[in-house]
């Protein structure tokens, strides 16, 4: 009996070392989980900034657009001057 008592023992001892590891292991999970949660949140972050920096982008993009029509429309009035001018000096245009 005293064998059985000792296999006994050694046995309890092992379950409570496996617990111990399994109570670390549960603790490194979570350490993990928070770990990734901020990951998360810095990625959202990124994601956000990304957004305006597109925004920004795209308001250079719009008044190059407006500029490029300004120049057509002073190109046109230029051409309808010039118009002008021929027809003052030979009204038969």
């Amino acid at each position: 009996m005293g064998a059985a008592t000792e296999l006994t023992g050694a046995a309890t001892e092992l379950m409570g070392a496996a617990t111990k590891l399994m109570g670390a292991a549960t603790e490194l999970m979570g350490a993990a989980t928070k770990l990734m949660g901020a990951a998360t949140e810095l990625m959202g972050a990124a994601t956000k900034l990304m957004g305006v920096a597109t925004e920004l982008t795209g308001a250079p993009t719009e008044l190059m657009g407006a500029a490029t029509k300004l120049m057509g429309a002073y190109k046109y009035q230029n051409l309808v001057i010039k118009l002008r001018n021929i027809t003052d000096i030979n009204p038969r245009f």
